[in-house]
């Protein structure tokens, strides 16, 4: 048999009493030693109590995630019981209980998880149980300090099964899904949408912030090097294969940060349109492209130094195009790390970094939780050590 593993069902995969049973099979079925597993609310209980609470109108945060918290409360006891008519022993985990592992802030409708409180309770209190039970943990909730109820967010499941996994130091996480793993687009838009074996973290990460509904972005931070992690459909027969695994991890500690040098920076005079990044796209077809932005009257493209003259030139023959300048000897500091999703002020820090040493910047682009920064090439050191101190504190 395989080792320790977290599996998570979503709310689709619980929306009948079939596939409640189906879940319960593929977890009794499955070749793991250790079984957690982490469950959503049932079909759209979730939705369903939100528009209620809605409608109602002045619900405190606090009533509000007790009333929320049922959804996800009443899909565990479910499940507890399918796993228990088919001869597997379940064993319930609900903050009601004094087993409750997972200790967050007190924000109730979207909690920060304490790691340290609650790595202890999950040794004391899901560790034990593994291999004899499987514990049935209710996803997207937590409790503060106070034992009150708090939730983790939309999404907070995947928090839930992620952050247990890490906690446990699981060898895998399975996040159960309706669709075949990760597909390259919607299938709803893209019929002919392909199904991903591999991505990486950082790949998986910019897909869910930028929309794909796979796993909540912010979750992937607890994932650890070691594990694996895979998106599996609902319909296979095994939960041990297939699927998308999503490799790789974030560094738990400090921001990646990566540079580029002898960089050009192309300023294009003209209507901000897309036949115009087009035309620019088109004459630097065999350029790295290192950044995109856009002014009121002008685009700028910062790309690899080649042939200037030649770029230049052709840029300028283009129809359309009012005045072109460049700026050469650029640099680029690429920083990524998920906190800059979740917590605002990440742009800020660097840029006042380099400010108190009298580093100008030429531009400054961000996407999902990557902020590249654009400055002078001679600047480059100075500025690797002011932003690696100001991330560091």
């Amino acid at each position: 048999m395989s080792g320790r593993v977290v599996i998570k069902f979503g709310g689709a995969d619980l929306a009948t009493s079939e596939n409640i049973a189906r879940a319960a099979r593929l977890v009794a079925e499955s070749p793991y030693r250790e079984i957690v597993v982490v469950v959503s609310a049932m079909g759209k209980m979730t939705d369903s109590l939100v528009s209620t609470i809605s409608r109602l109108g002045n619900v405190s945060d606090e009533d509000y995630a007790d009333i929320v918290a049922m959804g996800e409360r009443t899909s565990a006891r479910v499940f507890c019981s399918a796993l228990r008519a088919i001869g597997v022993k379940a064993e319930l985990i609900d903050p009601a209980n004094v087993n409750w592992p997972i200790v967050t802030d007190a924000s109730y409708r979207d909690a920060k998880p304490d790691i340290e409180k609650t790595a202890a309770s999950t040794r004391k209190f899901l560790a034990p149980l593994l291999g004899s039970a499987v514990p049935v943990v209710c996803g997207f909730l937590g409790k503060d300090a106070d034992g009150k109820v708090t939730t983790l967010g939309r999404g907070g499941s995947d928090t839930t099964a992620l952050l247990l996994a890490k906690c446990l130091d699981a060898d895998e996480i399975i996040l159960v899904k309706d669709t075949g793993g990760v597909l390259s687009a919607d299938p709803k838009i893209v019929a002919d949408a392909r199904m991903l074996d591999k991505l990486d973290i950082h790949e998986m990460f910019d897909l869910a912030q930028g929309g794909a509904k796979i796993a909540k972005p912010e979750a992937l931070k607890y994932k650890l090097p070691n594990q694996k992690l895979r998106i599996v459909s609902f319909a296979s027969d095994s939960l041990a294969v297939g699927g998308t695994e999503i490799s790789g991890s974030f560094s738990p500690n400090s921001a990646e940060m990566d540079c580029h040098q002898g960089l050009l920076a192309i300023n294009v005079v003209c209507d901000v349109k897309a036949e115009n990044l087009r035309e620019v796209f088109a004459v630097l077809h065999d350029n790295t492209v290192y950044g995109v932005s856009s002014g009121r009257k002008s685009i700028t493209v910062f790309t690899s130094d080649g042939n200037v003259h030649d770029v230049i030139r052709r840029l300028h023959s283009v129809k359309g195009f009012k005045a072109i300048s460049h700026r050469e000897n650029v640099a680029m500091l690429q920083i990524s790390h998920p906190v800059f999703i979740d917590s605002p002020g990440g742009v800020a820090r660097i840029s006042t970094a380099l400010s108190q040493q009298g580093i100008n910047i030429i531009e400054v682009t961000t996407s999902k939780a990557t902020i590249n920064v654009f400055i002078e090439e001679n600047q480059l050191k100075r500025a690797k050590e002011a932003i690696r101190s100001v991330l560091e504190t």
